[in-house]
């Protein structure tokens, strides 16, 4: 049988607390809870589905809630794919303004490979233009293929990008 928490996340069974609860930030559930929805547990999916179809609004398709930020992040203006490397396919939306690439979960572009920086470089995009910096990364970034660490560098539409191990190409919008 299915284990849930007091927000309705479903859980595996050996799990002592939810993961989803404490990535968003609920501090104690029982305390938590006060005032807020939770899915039925005993409906079924095709039950669920029904009164999905038939409460929705115009416009909202019944998904997942989104947070107030993530709602009014800024535009995004470019991409990222990984090409080679532990990640390969996976793509990141860049927004206006400072996007940050490196290791650590806090940043923008989270790479999980061991060779890159936790924070190792930052891409911005202002008035049109994207410049990559390497923010003292430990083994370097490298633009189209050079065997030069670049400090600072404009990007433009195709420029593949190599941090540590992780290579990576650049489309703009």
């Amino acid at each position: 049988m299915a284990k849930f928490c007091e927000n309705g996340h479903q859980m595996d069974e050996s799990w002592p607390e939810c993961p989803y609860c404490k990535r968003v930030g609920y501090r104690d559930a029982s305390t938590q809870n006060a005032g807020k929805t939770r899915p039925e547990l005993g409906a079924t999916r095709a039950e669920a589905e029904t009164k999905t179809k038939t409460a929705t609004k115009p416009g909202f398709d019944g998904g997942k809630t989104v947070l107030l930020n993530a709602a009014h992040a800024a535009p995004v203006v470019g991409w990222l794919v990984v090409m080679e490397g532990e990640e390969k396919g996976r793509d990141y939306r860049l927004r206006e303004g400072r996007n940050t690439l490196g290791a650590s979960p806090e940043a923008d572009v989270c790479l999980k490979n061991h060779t890159v920086s936790q924070i190792h470089a930052s891409l911005s995009y202002k008035d049109n233009k994207f410049v990559l910096t390497d923010l003292d990364s430990t083994n370097g970034t490298f633009v189209n293929g050079d065997d030069e660490n670049v400090a600072r560098v404009e990007l433009k539409d195709g420029d593949v990008l190599r941090l540590g191990e992780t290579t990576l190409k650049f489309k703009c919008l």
